[in-house]
């Protein structure tokens, strides 16, 4: 699959939806709250449509900013070329979708259970696959302190204040430099939705390799594109 088909299968499921409920004029409001972050960190843009929620992490928006639009507006957003269009546009859908029941666990689990969901994928990895070498893309304290412990781990990411460091003596790799090496090397890899809006999603769901998916990003484009994701704590 390529980045415009990626794209096309998500605009066309978007305004099937839009069409079938006939909400073009409908008004989403988008808020995102914390404090400003170092580049390349990710804040959460919240959508909210009818009391649903969609939620986005993304290192493209500016913190403690609110905004609405249309639905109509949503459609028109550039999401093969402008990053931050493309969160917008991916919060609108997971906040739409999780109000017509398309789209399931689209609300960030809470931070006492991020810990717990960090052993469940352990529990999940051990029970289907074994003893592996795990590929973490984008580092998560909680899981990748879980898989460390369990796993052979690498883990990439792209935020320049984590590359190069060790925790829990596993290091930080560059995600795109040390992307093939560490491809090659795993038996199953465990992506950040986020990488749908950071733009590499297609870079995964082409491997010949057992990808899972995690965390709320990508729960509307999970369902679009038949995506496995596990995010046990998530909720709508």
């Amino acid at each position: 699959m390529t980045n415009n088909e990626l794209y096309k299968m998500l605009r066309q499921s978007f305004k099937d939806i839009i069409d079938d409920h006939r909400i073009r004029e409908k008004i989403i409001s988008f808020v995102v709250e914390g404090d400003p972050l170092p580049a390349g960190s990710e804040l959460t843009l919240t959508a909210e449509y009818q009391g649903a929620i969609g939620e986005c992490s993304t290192s493209f928006v500016e913190s403690n900013e609110s905004f609405i639009k249309t639905l109509s507006e949503i459609m028109e957003l550039d999401i093969e070329n402008n990053p931050r269009e493309r969160s917008i546009y991916i919060a609108a859908l997971n906040a739409v979708m999780n109000r017509y029941k398309l789209a399931d666990d689209c609300v960030a689990c809470t931070e006492g259970d991020k810990s717990k969901c960090a052993e469940d994928i352990v529990r999940h990895y051990k029970k289907s696959n074994g003893n592996v070498n795990v590929l973490l893309i984008g580092y998560h304290l909680h899981i990748h302190k879980a898989l460390a412990a369990n796993f052979p781990l690498r883990t990439l990411d792209l935020n320049p204040d984590n590359i190069g460091k060790t925790y829990f003596g596993v290091t930080i790799e560059h995600g795109k430099d040390d992307f093939a090496d560490a491809v090659k090397w795993a038996d199953v890899i465990l992506c950040t939705g986020a990488c749908i809006s950071n733009g590499t999603l297609v870079d995964y769901i082409n491997l010949p390799k057992d990808v899972m998916f995690y965390g709320t990003t990508i729960a509307g484009a999970a369902r679009v594109l038949d995506l496995r994701r596990l995010c046990p704590y998530s909720r709508n």
